[in-house]
């Protein structure tokens, strides 16, 4: 496993961080990433990267991966062209 990131969901849960394995270098705080649902692998779910992590505990709670961070520069350029 090359690294683990800590992710949070905006919303009631926004203080618990979960762990993901990745291989995606130079995230940034608050970028959105897509994440499986728990106990899927066909739905996902938009989650916000908080910090890498190399704590025992974190990597040992990751169990699945980021699938790829959002790209919200090309949605944005989607939208000042409409």
């Amino acid at each position: 496993m090359d690294r683990v990131a800590l992710i949070y969901f905006k919303g009631a849960t926004e203080h618990m961080e979960y762990s993901y394995m990745t291989e995606i270098q130079g995230l940034k705080k608050s970028d959105p990433v897509v994440i499986p649902k728990a106990n899927t692998t066909d739905q996902f779910n938009i989650g916000y990267f908080s910090r890498y992590s190399t704590n025992k505990i974190h990597i040992n709670n990751a169990t699945k991966w980021i699938v790829q961070k959002v790209n919200t520069e090309a949605y944005e350029a989607l939208l000042f062209l409409d």
